[in-house]
């Protein structure tokens, strides 16, 4: 009996001395082995890349259409509006005209919220879109230098638009600085536009 507890302690103690020799090992890994690190402004990547670009002339020539229909419906309602100062108040024509001028209108209103709640959604799926392809040819890039982590650098507005604003960004704000040369920005902005 006293044998295997004789041997229990020891195996408990082996295990001990390995665990700490590994740890130790982890640790001076560490310390000789400092992190290879490289830096990558998110903003200046996905503003200035081509696919965005295109995105946005694609974009705005749907804007331009859109605010020509707009504004041919506000035209109808323009004259409807003028055509009804020339009514006798409570005349039957008045009334047509008036419950006419409402219903265009509701519906320009209706179609103007909708077609913003439309844009927001795919400004929203189109940024998520590219910002995880971004991620990928970020990682693919740190691979290739050898690098251990990138960190995302942006850009600090100054002045801010409120103070609110300003608050945030030092609140989210985490790279205050970095060397110029360990900024990947460019090379990774390179890789996005060649992905197909």
């Amino acid at each position: 009996m006293k044998t295997s507890k004789q041997v229990g302690f020891a195996v408990i103690v082996i295990l001990f001395v390995l665990g700490a020799y590994q740890h130790g090992k982890l640790d001076a890994y560490s310390a000789t082995n400092a992190p290879k690190i490289g830096v990558v402004n998110v903003t200046t990547v996905l503003e200035n890349s081509k696919k965005h670009k295109q995105w946005q002339e694609k974009m705005q020539a749907e804007q331009t259409q859109m605010r020509q229909q707009f504004q041919k419906m506000r035209e109808e309602l323009e004259a409807l509006q003028a055509n009804l100062k020339l009514r006798t108040p409570g005349s039957e024509e008045f009334l047509k005209l008036r419950e006419e001028m409402k219903e265009k209108g509701a519906i320009l209103e209706a179609k103007d919220e909708s077609y913003r709640d439309r844009v927001e959604m795919k400004m929203r799926n189109w940024t998520e879109s590219l910002y995880q392809e971004m991620l990928k040819v970020t990682e693919q890039v740190a691979k290739d230098k050898g690098l251990d982590m990138i960190i995302a650098d942006e850009i600090l507005d100054l002045p801010a638009p409120s103070l609110r604003d300003f608050m945030l960004t030092i609140k989210t704000r985490k790279l205050l600085y970095h060397n110029s040369n360990f900024d990947l920005t460019d090379e990774v902005l390179v890789a996005l536009n060649k992905t197909e």
